[in-house]
């Protein structure tokens, strides 16, 4: 092919894969587990001046569901935690502390109590599993129309570059683009089907702890029941 008919095909690679990586970024921001990259958008306000939260704070995962930032100076971390209240509301915030080992400045060990924002992800209630859904929904959508254009642009453009060449070429060139889409359609389509599967397992997740909830209620109300009716009948009585 000529230098033409490449440069135009790596662009429309190119362009592909941005969509692709946008659309990742989107579905990690539709939190169902903690991921890293839905704090990227979170600046804090220091002194005057908005920083990223990775440039003032350490970020840990504590578990699947839950983030702990550690302020790298204690003194941020009540504006630290409305930062990320700004960018994710949905997020449950809580202090927390843990005790590490440091020295003091006569190079004597000492512990410490370090302050934290505990993140946790909220469940995937009903209402919230729906909203996910849709939101999953409407980036996919937005992304496919997006490719479907880039696609669209590249064949009014391949269709150009390519007057005059044998029906052979034309044939590679359409096999090279079609191999291409597959590449990328398909890498669109699976993080759209792994982050349904997500929200499914969450949702199920909660509705099995609420389940047990609703049994362990259940039992308590009839063993409390029970215990009324045994001290009904060993209280005797009055005439």
């Amino acid at each position: 092919m000529r230098r033409s008919i490449i440069k135009e095909f790596d662009q429309l690679g190119e362009s592909l894969s941005n969509q692709s990586a946008q659309f990742a970024y989107r579905m990690k921001n539709l939190c169902v587990k903690a991921e890293e990259v839905a704090l990227l958008p979170v600046e804090i306000l220091i002194e005057g001046e908005f920083q990223k939260l990775e440039s003032c704070a350490t970020i840990g995962k504590k578990d699947d569901y839950s983030f702990m930032v550690f302020p790298n100076y204690e003194e941020d971390l009540e504006t630290m935690a409305k930062g990320i209240f700004r960018v994710h509301p949905e997020f449950k915030q809580k202090i927390g502390s843990m005790q590490v080992d440091s020295v003091d400045e006569a190079g004597k060990n000492k512990s410490m109590d370090v302050h934290y924002i505990l993140l946790t992800m909220p469940e995937v209630d009903d209402d919230r599993y729906d909203v996910l859904k849709d939101g999953v929904k409407v980036c996919y959508e937005e992304c496919k129309a997006r490719m479907e254009v880039l696609n669209r642009k590249a064949d009014a453009k391949f269709a150009e570059l390519t007057i005059g060449d044998t029906d052979e070429d034309v044939k590679k060139l359409k096999a090279a683009r079609e191999k291409l889409n597959e590449q990328w359609y398909g890498h669109r389509d699976k993080l759209y089907n792994e982050k349904l599967q997500e929200i499914e397992e969450a949702h199920n997740k909660w509705l099995a702890e609420r389940g047990e909830e609703e049994r362990k209620r259940m039992e308590d109300e009839a063993s409390h029941n029970d215990d009324v009716a045994l001290s009904m009948r060993m209280t005797p009585e009055e005439d």
